[in-house]
């Protein structure tokens, strides 16, 4: 039986391109699971933590943070990364859950009794915003779980008040433009129904956070979350661009374990977008070819501008076409760029 040449290549090449993004899935955890990117996002969206420095966060990081993905590099150490808790909840006929990275903060203000607080923290890296569902209502899911999965571990029945509180910071990168450079946070409140309730009790046990990300813009002048998230994400800086910038203006020093997973990472994205590149041209030139009835480099302009091809790419590989052309082409067929 005769092979189908271009179904094969395109196979190969979505297996290829399959791996890359996962390995780089799982770079850019190991990088946020860094402990001074996590004391940054600590900062910014746990309230306990807010009016404390950098540095003073970092010490309260228990352990090394857990990432749920193998490592990129098979034994390699986890030094700076922490490793406190099991990452999978298992329950009978519930499934699995895996989290992207979970681990312990231990305040640095003291409760009655001499006795330092506790927090749970989950950070997910979220590409996707659109999901089919509310990522609130997936967030609030896995802090229940992290209350649920504390019995026989940090509490036994009946002492709940021995529950540590949570949290599930989401960092969510492709958001639509009303979402852009916002942080929110969904918690328990009381509300008074009726009457005057005054006695003091614990509910403060669960709060979800979402942070969304901008369009890859990045804040030179004033230290933010969000500037440093763009940073690290960014697909436009180069990694000398993100050194200097990681720094300057946030103050992290460039480890040679930092430096190298930086280096991979934006390796990764690079070798994403050509091989992204790559599947266009020969899916959108296939496709052109066939058509027959219009020119083969318009058609293939336009599945390429349907793949997420950029058009000063497109231009680069049509040569008889300019970027006003490509634009027209992304216009005509209302494809977004």
């Amino acid at each position: 039986m005769m092979k189908q040449a271009g179904t094969a290549t395109h196979v190969a090449q979505a297996i290829e391109l399959g791996n890359t993004k996962a390995k780089y899935d799982a770079e850019v955890k190991n990088i946020l699971s860094d402990k001074t990117i996590l004391a940054w996002i600590l900062k910014y969206t746990v309230k306990e933590l807010q009016d404390y420095s950098i540095e003073t966060i970092i010490t309260c990081i228990e352990g090394e943070p857990e990432i749920s993905t193998i490592p990129v590099y098979p034994g390699k150490s986890n030094c700076g990364k922490i490793i406190g808790n099991n990452t999978e909840d298992k329950v009978v006929n519930e499934g699995e859950i895996k989290y992207d990275i979970r681990f312990y903060v231990i305040l640095p203000s003291l409760l009655p009794g001499g006795v330092r607080r506790k927090l749970l923290i989950n950070v997910e890296a979220q590409k996707e915003y659109y999901t089919g569902y509310t990522l609130v209502t997936r967030g609030v899911f896995y802090g229940a779980r992290m209350l649920s999965s504390q019995i026989d571990t940090e509490f036994m029945v009946p002492d709940y008040d021995s529950i540590k509180k949570v949290y599930s910071i989401w960092i969510c990168m492709d958001v639509p433009e009303y979402a852009a450079d916002t942080i929110t946070e969904y918690r328990l409140v009381p509300d008074k129904l009726a009457g005057d309730y005054a006695e003091e009790t614990k509910y403060d046990l669960l709060s979800v956070v979402m942070v969304c990300l901008g369009k890859d813009v990045i804040h030179e002048e004033i230290p933010t979350l969000h500037g440093l998230l763009a940073v690290i994400l960014s697909h436009q800086l180069t990694v000398e661009e993100k050194k200097r910038i990681l720094e300057s203006i946030y103050g992290i020093a460039m480890t040679e374990k930092f430096e190298k997973e930086m280096n991979l990472m934006c390796n990764l994205s690079d070798l994403i977008e050509e091989r992204g590149i790559e599947k266009g041209i020969v899916k959108g030139i296939e496709k052109g070819i066939v058509q027959g009835t219009v020119d083969a480099e318009h058609s293939a302009a336009v599945h390429m501008l349907k793949d997420g091809v950029k058009p000063e790419k497109i231009v680069m590989y049509l040569s008889t076409l300019t970027l006003a052309d490509v634009e027209n082409l992304a216009e005509t067929f209302g494809v977004q760029h």
